[in-house]
């Protein structure tokens, strides 16, 4: 192997590890799309720009083409992670991350590694410290909650029913049940110190469509 070759390989793996680790927070998180999802889309990122810009050397051929349809072309997986259930858009910074993923894997593929690896660092201190200040900087009590709904309930009615008790909302994972037509909502919360949990476990389970409420 020549050494241009040596070094492309050193920019598909360093765009795989920061996909990566982009993709750890994402997991922490309980996100569909984890490490798996973003290392690939840092890796194929990658690779294009490779084909891309050494592949039609002394053709012509616009080099960037391919690396171009890269920034469309992840929208699409993007699009597929967003989805709008009871007036309630979800999966919204994932599908952003997975964007800004491809971009540090065509850094990565051309050889920018500085780029690569700031960007990378960005946005994980985008999602994760910039996160935890401004929603949980006055916040004493964190917990996780679980609750198992039918068809009927609704996820706004939650939130609101959060906003209402003084608890701060995090991110949302929706996962199927065992029963027909039954699903999983694990989302975390902050509040007070003195705030009463039992509180509003009752008052969750009064809403229509909620069957279970636990915490994790």
């Amino acid at each position: 192997m020549t050494a241009i070759e040596y070094e492309w390989i050193l920019r598909l793996v360093c765009a795989t590890i920061m996909g990566g680790i982009i993709g750890l927070e994402r997991h922490t998180r309980s996100k569909d799309a984890g490490i798996r999802t973003h290392a690939i889309v840092a890796l194929a990122a990658a690779m294009l720009m490779l084909v891309s810009k050494y592949g039609f050397l002394g053709e012509e051929a616009d080099q960037a083409r391919i690396a171009a349809q890269v920034v469309s072309g992840v929208g699409f997986l993007g699009a597929g992670i967003i989805f709008v259930r009871n007036d309630l858009i979800l999966g919204l910074t994932t599908a952003a991350g997975i964007w800004a993923t491809s971009a540090i894997g065509l850094c990565f593929g051309v050889g920018f590694y500085q780029i690569g690896l700031l960007g990378g660092l960005m946005i994980i201190a985008i999602q994760r410290i910039v996160f935890h200040f401004f929603n949980y900087s006055t916040a004493k009590t964190m917990m996780n909650v679980r609750i198992l709904m039918n068809h009927a309930g609704k996820l706004k009615d939650i939130s609101d029913l959060f906003h209402k008790m003084g608890y701060v909302q995090s991110d949302n994972s929706i996962t199927p049940a065992d029963r027909k037509e039954h699903w999983y909502l694990t989302t975390g919360i902050t509040g007070a110190k003195d705030m009463d949990p039992s509180e509003l476990i009752n008052e969750l389970e009064k809403l229509n469509g909620v069957e279970e409420v636990s915490l994790i």
